[in-house]
């Protein structure tokens, strides 16, 4: 303001258009500074500028004649607060109104330096909390040194003995914490002094069974898994998850679920293109249904419609075998739906199931028009159920069907 600031002056020219120049000499005309002010005063409603008078401090309204003594409360102001105050926004300087943004920015970045130091501190807070807290993980899951000690149990009523190193093989898990010998004086004891788990004896024998023979075991003879009967699975799995072993017991196999549809999950795969992508193998002994190369859909989410994998009927024998090539399963239930229109003429309502060198397990349903899906079926092992890469249907006559879903584990082949 004074000589400080020019005003905006205008001609007209003979074109009728309007110019404008600034005169360096002139004071500025409030109607232009008003307005000026005005967009400024909207732009500074963000910053939370405020027009309260500090205390001590006397309002006088602008002039350009008094631009020093302004100039001079401004800055006293400004010292005090956000903006110089005890004038109308619209009648503070640029000096002034510059002075307070770059007082809130200042404030501003105090602030932000004061809560980037806060969450400096809480994060170290944090990182001493994990550190402590892996501590005392390390201190509950640790082994005691005397892995080969006996270790008497009463499970249930029924007495077991085992060795520390067994309880503790699955490291990590809640078995191995309870028994690492950190814990020895808050267990559970009978009258003789062996440590109590109230928990079904059959199944936790099968648990301690699986545990001893993975000891033993080696990537060419893996440990079989528990053969449990399937009234009991629910239960056995429970007891599984309790004592924190599922990754332990299965690994990367997973709890029981649709072994084609864990296999496409597994290879990032379509359900329906398990032999286009050489996850499996398709066999049939003679085919007269959709050609070889669409055998696969009968495993798809869906299988097919009014098609079917079938043999050539009258043909003689008549299997399908799967080989898994990259993957080993375990079988443990399958559902076959039959074809509605040959059901009655070409399927068969008995069968046999082989799961690799095991023993062929015999199979029945009664299939009709009315009765196409045989719903769930259990699976059982004659021996030691472990885990294969080739199973095996035979019928005595023919076949056709439409889907076929397999129940159990899946593992993957390890690479030599």
């Amino acid at each position: 303001h004074g000589s400080s600031h020019g005003s905006i002056s205008s001609c007209a020219p003979a074109a009728g258009r309007t110019c404008a120049w600034w005169d360096w000499g002139a004071p500025p005309r409030p109607a232009s500074h008003g307005a000026m002010s005005n967009a400024l005063n909207d732009e500074l409603q963000d910053l939370g500028a405020t027009m309260e008078t500090p205390e001590g401090i006397e309002s006088s309204p602008f002039s350009p004649a008094t631009g020093i003594e302004a100039a001079s409360t401004a800055n006293a102001a400004i010292a005090a607060g956000p903006l110089a105050v005890g004038v109308r926004l619209e009648e503070a300087t640029y000096e002034e109104l510059a002075e307070a943004i770059k007082a809130r920015l200042e404030k501003d970045r105090f602030k932000s330096t004061q809560q980037m130091e806060e969450v400096e501190v809480a994060e170290k807070s944090l990182r001493e909390n994990q550190r402590l807290l892996e501590e005392m993980e390390h201190r509950i899951l640790s082994i005691s040194a005397q892995t080969d000690e006996v270790v008497e149990l009463n499970v249930g009523g029924q007495l077991m003995s085992t060795s520390r190193a067994v309880l503790c093989s699955a490291e990590g898990s809640l078995l191995a914490g309870m028994f690492s010998g950190n814990f020895d004086s808050g267990h559970r004891r009978d009258k003789d002094g062996r440590i109590f788990l109230d928990v079904d004896p059959p199944l936790f024998s099968k648990l301690l069974s699986h545990l001893r023979l993975r000891r033993i075991a080696s990537p060419e003879c893996p440990a079989p898994l528990p053969l449990v009967p399937e009234e009991v699975k629910p239960e056995y799995e429970m007891l599984i998850r309790y004592f924190g072993l599922e990754s332990f017991m299965y690994g990367d196999i997973g709890p029981s679920s649709n072994i084609m549809a864990r296999i496409a999950e597994l290879g990032g795969v379509c359900q329906s293109k398990l032999q286009s992508k050489e996850l499996v193998r398709v066999v049939l002994s003679t085919t007269g249904g959709v050609p070889g190369l669409n055998h696969e859909e009968v495993f798809g989410q869906t299988g097919f419609h009014e098609r079917s994998l079938e043999n050539s009927y009258g043909a003689q024998p008549n299997t399908i075998t799967v080989k898994f090539l990259k993957h080993r399963v375990r079988v443990e239930g399958m559902e076959l739906r039959a074809k509605q229109a040959d059901v009655q003429s070409h399927m068969s309502n008995s069968w046999t199931f082989r799961q690799g060198s095991e023993a062929p397990m015999h199979m029945s349903y009664p299939f009709s028009r009315y009765e196409l899906s045989t719903g769930r079926l259990p699976v059982s092992g004659s021996g030691v159920n472990t885990f294969v890469d080739e199973i095996v249907w035979s019928f005595p006559r023919d076949f056709c069907l439409e889907r076929i879903v397999l129940f159990g584990r899946v593992m993957t082949k390890r690479v030599p």
